[in-house]
């Protein structure tokens, strides 16, 4: 069930067999190379959460794009609200969201940027005194099988960071009319690892992924196909709702937040 179609009148009945679930497809408008759009993040978020739909009931939010992207600011097309913006109006969508009847919220992300993001979005809510429950996911996290499974299909290890191999294949996948292969740089593709002697350190700085792929495109994608694109989009949707399910039987967390916002008053 899509939120902008469902109507007022059934609208009550939607949150209940979804079991008071809402789920955010979130990721940000940014570059992926030259050859895919500003919103590959968009039709991938959207289109797994819309085929999850289909397997389990959940009502599905519009697409949310005030994400984390600082570090590409430089890059045409690229909108990059403060953080302090992204921290604040997600709050408030999310209590909108609760308001609307729901007691659980999953931010199922497509953007690897988000990955510190939304967990510390989540972590503010033991202080927010709030009853309902947010969890967060990474669209694309899978399995070292299913990861291998992908490598044996391509036939090759690396399947590329952004903009590489596996986007490149889903966006051929779900909108072939925007993926242009004509315009894909080879020489932008490649790590600089001009933050190398840090980063062996295991030292992070807000720099570490402009310092290596300044042009937004890390990995190959020559060899990109749809099938890839189709076996890959089935494994994220798969995985999405198993996921799902695990959160729709999940009958502690909302104890938890009644029982810690007790004691914390």
């Amino acid at each position: 069930m899509l939120w902008e179609e469902l109507n007022a009148k059934d609208f009550k009945e939607a949150v209940q067999k979804s079991g008071g679930l809402c789920v955010i497809p979130i990721g940000v408008i940014e570059k992926h190379g030259d050859h895919l759009p500003l919103g590959t993040d968009m039709y991938a978020a959207t289109a797994i959460a819309k085929k999850a739909a289909e397997k389990t009931s959940i009502v599905v939010f519009p697409y949310y794009f005030y994400g984390q992207i600082a570090e590409a600011r430089h890059v045409n097309g690229c909108l990059a609200p403060s953080h302090r913006l992204i921290m604040d109006s997600l709050l408030e969508m999310c209590d909108e969201i609760h308001r609307n009847g729901f007691t659980k919220i999953l931010l199922l992300s497509s953007h690897g940027g988000n990955n510190s993001f939304l967990p510390f979005f989540a972590q503010q809510f033991p202080g927010l005194n709030r009853s309902y429950a947010v969890y967060t996911r990474f669209a694309h996290a899978m399995s070292d099988e299913e990861h291998k499974s992908i490598q044996s299909r391509a036939g090759f290890e690396n399947l590329g960071e952004h903009a590489g191999f596996s986007e490149t294949s889903l966006m051929m996948y779900l909108r072939p009319d925007l993926v242009h292969m004509e315009n894909v740089n080879a020489d932008e593709w490649v790590t600089l690892d001009r933050l190398k002697p840090v980063k062996d350190e295991k030292i992070f700085t807000g720099f570490n992924w402009y310092s290596d792929y300044p042009y937004h495109f890390a990995g190959d994608p020559s060899a990109a196909t749809p099938e890839h694109g189709a076996f890959i989009f089935d494994i994220a949707v798969g995985n999405a709702v198993s996921a799902i399910n695990a959160i729709k039987a999940d009958d502690v967390s909302l104890k938890l937040i009644e029982e810690y916002n007790r004691a914390g008053n």
